[in-house]
């Protein structure tokens, strides 16, 4: 007599829910990898540079908004930075905008724009003491 037993166990995984989670994790990567690559890119220097022969012009902006070039003592309006600024650099100049954590974003984003438009390299730095 061959009794058959019908109630035998299946050894096997679902596998609609692994690849569920798989198509998922694929996704999450390609959604970040897109959001990485929008960035601002940097220019870095390389080890071993040479020393710049640019001049470099030395803007100072204190807590009154007033500009100094050179730290100069004497302040320079507003009006006349640009026509300052323009006579005392050259070609391959550098501005080295220094700004007080009291002066308002407008004095250094309008030297910025000067710099900006008249194709010359800026250095954005802390407070100069």
């Amino acid at each position: 007599m061959g009794f058959k037993s019908g109630n035998k166990i299946k050894i096997e995984g679902g596998m609609s829910s692994m690849t569920d989670l798989v198509f998922l994790l694929l996704i999450f990567f390609i959604v970040i990898s897109t959001m990485i690559t929008a960035g601002v890119n940097i220019d870095v220097p390389k080890k071993g540079g040479s020393e710049s022969k640019s001049k470099i012009l030395s803007v100072n902006i204190n807590d009154k908004n007033e500009y100094f070039i050179n730290g100069g003592s004497t302040p320079i309006i507003s009006t006349n930075i640009k026509s300052e600024i323009l006579k005392n650099l050259g070609r391959d100049s550098v501005i080295s905008l220094y700004g007080s954590n009291e002066s308002s974003w407008e004095a250094s984003v309008y030297i910025i724009d000067i710099a900006k438009q008249n194709d010359i390299k800026i250095s954005l730095n802390g407070n100069k003491k």
